[in-house]
């Protein structure tokens, strides 16, 4: 039988209290989700992208770790606005990701 999946790269749901801040030209918003090529933020009410705007900025997590990424808006959803990346998050990041929730966020929503 073959595995059959709707995504490319396995996505980080993040508990709210270890969410990710990305920062776009001075302005942090919380992430709600990542993989390598892609990322979901919540933004402001007056700041709101339009579908297929560019959007780059610098991507924080609560481990200290740091990466700037680039992309381009795919979706937006009220304030929930969907990146396709072009700079992306490297792999090691998302594994390192995943084992800082697994050891200190288990259960955590």
């Amino acid at each position: 039988m073959e595995w059959r999946h709707s995504r490319e790269h396995y996505r980080i749901m993040y508990p709210t209290a270890a969410r990710p801040r990305f920062t776009i030209a001075g302005k942090v918003y919380q992430v709600i989700d990542v993989c390598e090529q892609g990322l979901r933020y919540r933004a402001d009410a007056g700041a709101c992208p339009a579908l297929h705007d560019p959007v780059e900025g610098l991507l924080r997590f609560r481990r200290g770790e740091e990466t700037k990424v680039r992309g381009t808006v795919v979706r937006v959803n009220g304030l929930e606005i969907a990146l396709q990346l072009s700079l992306g998050v490297p792999l090691r990041i998302v594994q390192d990701e995943q084992r800082y929730l697994r050891e200190h966020h288990r259960g955590s929503a």
